[in-house]
Order: structure tokens, then sequence, then C-alpha cells
């Protein structure tokens, strides 16, 4: 039984988004989507693309990635653009597509207009390439739509005039959690997590314990990086799982790295203490909106009542009985609507 807390919706979103701005990790993942590509990239001068060009259907996407890259080729040094865009919903956006286009698009615009404010003589134009990528982590590979032909409806003959833009979809169900284990790759091994989410304990744990061991070589020689791909499991692994498994998912940890056992203890600790924290503003927020509901059905209460009371002479103790016990704001409301057209009270619907 999980806890009663829910996770935040984007948290797979964003724990992974998160790992993506260390370079290291990117130039990994880079590396399993385009191997051909990903030693051409400078990850040391990636810089996050600002939003502020984007429609808001792409805006509120908070999870995804944009990044301006140096890129080296043998035709010279130039600028490519890669478009991470997280999804993990077991329901996938149909839209993907479109969505990753809206990007493009607004960003290339983005650069004409910049091109166009130049003093001629302007240099020839030309737009840094975009790389779109969906990378989903959902519990199985994606089943929706990959084009832009794939959202178009009838005439077929008229597909042919779509622009050809087609992200590359990298599935997290495509990987074992094994293949993810023995890969070379930290970010990798941390992705086992996640791959496991949804797992008995036993399974949940060993995959836990392994990512942990795995990831251990890095203490010494990228003490920052380790420290950030084990909070993310933690982190991941506290908010996803049962409360009742964070005790040994943290002995776990200890036993594995004991020389950051303090370090350990207060990630699970902070973890926690953030769910404790979560629990009480969902609690006040569901309070306020308890107190809301009750002055709205004593309001309307008191309106029925007052208006009966005017246009009848009198009005018999039970009917008031009901109105004041009255749980119902949708009836209450459509009694008061009925006040001016009410000929008896024994036709009032309470």
């Amino acid at each position: 039984m999980m806890s009663h807390h829910e996770p935040p919706r984007n948290l797979p979103d964003q724990v992974i988004r998160d790992s993506l701005t260390h370079a290291a990790n990117l130039r990994e993942f880079l590396n399993e989507v385009v191997p051909r590509l990903a030693d051409g990239f400078d990850y040391e001068h990636a810089n996050p693309i600002s939003r502020e060009f984007l429609w808001d259907d792409w805006r509120n996407r908070e999870a995804d990635l944009p990044l301006e890259i140096p890129f080296h080729s043998s035709a010279g040094e130039g600028t490519a653009v890669v478009c991470v865009l997280i999804e993990h919903q077991s329901d996938t956006d149909t839209m993907m597509p479109l969505r990753a286009l809206y990007f493009g698009v607004g960003y290339w615009d983005r650069k004409l207009k910049s091109w166009a404010s130049q003093k001629p003589p302007r240099p020839p134009l030309k737009l840094p390439p975009v790389l779109p990528i969906i990378l989903y982590t959902g519990p199985t590979p994606w089943g929706s739509n990959r084009t832009i032909t794939d959202l178009l409806g009838e005439p077929k003959e008229f597909h042919a005039f779509a622009p050809k833009w087609e992200p590359i979809f990298w599935n997290l169900a495509d990987y074992s959690p094994r293949q993810l284990l023995d890969s070379g790759s930290p970010w990798m091994r941390m992705l086992a997590v996640i791959r496991v989410e949804r797992a008995e304990q036993v399974e949940f744990q060993s995959v836990f314990r392994e990512a942990v061991q795995r990831l251990s070589d890095l203490q010494s020689r990228e003490t920052v990086r380790w420290s950030d791909l084990l909070r993310i499991m933690v982190t991941y692994a506290s908010w996803r799982r049962p409360s009742s498994e964070r005790g040994s998912l943290e002995q776990i940890a200890v036993q594995i790295v004991p020389t950051r056992n303090e370090e350990i203890k207060s990630m699970f600790q902070t973890i926690a203490d953030e769910l404790i924290e979560r629990g009480r503003a969902e609690g006040r927020a569901e309070g306020r909106a308890e107190g809301r509901a009750e002055a709205e059905l004593q309001t309307n209460r008191d309106t029925l009542r007052r208006l009966l009371l005017r246009r009848f002479p009198q009005v018999p103790a039970p009917i008031i009985q009901r109105i004041d016990t009255s749980t119902d704001v949708e009836k209450l409301k459509a009694a008061i609507e009925s006040i001016l057209d009410l000929q008896s009270l024994d036709k009032l619907d309470l």
C-alpha cells in the first residue's frame, strides 16, 4: 500500500531533468540516443534556453530541457539545439510531435527576428539545427503518434505536404533493469531504480541495492555527481514507494557506503521532513477547502430560510430543520432559484 501522500505529479520528469543538467549525465544519455553525434557536443558549455518565446502550451511543460550546445564536426564549429521532452505518464501524449515542432518553430522564429534586427549588411541567415528527443519513462514503449503525419486525417493524398518532423523516441521500457545496471553509465544505472518503481518489494530493493553499489565507485573521483545521483534515487524511492520501505532502503544505502552514512541519513531525513511538511500543507489546504464549503452551505441555508419567511406567512419547523441540516449545496441553490415560482411549501424540493 502506497503512502497516503501522493507524490508530485511530475516527479519522474523533474528528477530526470535535474540529472541531465549535469554534463556527464547528458553525455551518457546522448551517447545512448545518438551515438554518432554524441562526441561532437561540448557538454561543459551547454546553455539552457529561455522559455519566453514559447507558446503557453509548451511553456507549461516545466520538466522539459531545451539546450543550446556547441557542436564540433569536420566542417567546423556551430551551435546545435538539443530539446529533451520528458514524459512519464502511461497515457501518452498524442500531440507530442506537434509540441516538439512548436518548440522548433518558436526557437527558429526568435533567431529569425534577431537576425532581421541587425543592421545591413547582415550575414546569411543560418538557423541552428534542432535535435528533438522524447525521453519516455512509462511502463511500456511509446504507443502513440510519432510524426506530424500521424496527426493528420483524410484525405491522405495531402499527407505528403506535411512537414517532415520526426523526433527521436527513447523508451526506458526498451531496457531491462539488468541491461541498465550492467551498462557502463552511472546515469543509466540510476534509471534502473525508476524502471522498477512498480515492482514487488524484493525486486525493487534488489535493484536499488545494486544501483547504489554500482554507483559507489564514483565517490572518490566524482563526489558531487555520486551524491546527486544517489539523492535522485533516494528521493524517487521515498516518494514512489510505500513509506514502510523507507527504513530498509536507508539501511541498504548505509550498509553499502558506510563512510558516507551521515550524508545518506541526512538525505533520507530531509526527504522525510519534506513528506511531513507536504502532509501538513495538504491538511491545511483540505481544512481551508472544508471551511469554504461549510461557509457556502451556511450562506445558502440562511438565504433560503430568509426568502421562505418573506414568501410565506408561516414556515413549519420541520422545513426549517430540513434547511438547517441540508448538506447538499446544489439542492439549496435550486430551491433558492425556485422561490418566486413556488406556490406551496409542499412543492419545496429539499
